[in-house]
């Protein structure tokens, strides 16, 4: 038996910007050991977060764009962390490029002090294609398609497991190419229908979701960020599609690498 801890994920939020009664907005817990890494931290994750795992025992935050539903939550989780002095040691915080700018302007839309957020947070900008370690886990971000800049995760673990986390993204082959034969690929199902999307596209549908699936070949898919009236017909959707891949569900969880 290997001594390698067990890769596993938990979707704490598969939800969109728009409030939903059952699931947060984008969330994804990924823990190897000792080692629990949060990808993204959208409205209503925080609270998902302390029922799982708890902010304090977390060993870095990844943010893949800093749309409210991938990132707000960041405000509500600095308050599990003493309010009034320098945290030692900080928690890293990962941002997109030029995302660090955007902290002070939110430390002051909730009335607090400028240094609120870096009394905490270890903030830093990763880049894209740099590979950067948290423990036994390795992350590369990848631009992606979206209305604002936003990057695609490849996250290798300590057995070499692969997990490609799309996040927010309009159709896109680099994608496909990234997820080939990966362990475990999440892509979002944001829409209905591509009709009224912008030009450059930003979401994807599910049949778009489920065609990227196929094209990749990875061994299992979870489609995320989309609305909860639509679960039952995405469900129906990946199983007629003969394809390993189902709608995330809130708290879902797979170990990885046994």
């Amino acid at each position: 038996m290997s001594d390698r801890p067990i890769f596993r994920l938990t979707a704490l939020g598969t939800g969109t910007a728009a409030p939903e009664p059952d699931t947060a907005a984008s969330g994804l817990l990924l823990q190897a050991g000792e080692t629990a890494i949060l990808f993204d931290c959208g409205a209503g994750v925080a609270p998902r977060l302390q029922q799982a795992l708890g902010a304090e025992r977390l060993s870095a935050v990844v943010i893949g764009h800093q749309h409210a539903d991938h990132w707000i939550d960041l405000a509500p989780m600095r308050y599990r962390f003493a309010w009034g002095e320098r945290a030692t040691p900080r928690l890293p915080v990962y941002l997109p490029p030029g995302g660090s700018e955007r902290l002070t302007p939110l430390a002051f839309a909730i009335s607090e002090r400028p240094s609120f957020f870096v009394d905490t947070y270890d903030v830093r900008e990763y880049v894209s294609e740099e590979a950067f370690a948290v423990g036994p886990i390795t992350v590369r971000p990848v631009p992606v398609q979206h209305y604002v800049p936003a990057w695609t995760m490849d996250i290798t673990g300590p057995r070499g497991e692969r997990i490609v986390y799309g996040g927010d993204m309009g159709p896109t082959e680099a994608t496909v190419e990234l997820a080939r034969g990966a362990d475990l690929l999440i892509l979002e199902a944001t829409l209905e229908t591509s009709v009224g999307d912008d030009p450059r596209r930003g979401h994807l549908t599910t049949e778009e979701a489920i065609d990227m699936a196929r094209r990749a070949g990875a061994k299992h898919t979870w489609l995320v960020h989309f609305r909860t009236a639509r679960r039952e017909i995405i469900t129906r959707m990946c199983a007629e599609s003969g394809l390993d891949i189902t709608p995330a569900l809130p708290f879902q969880r797979i170990e990885l690498g046994r």
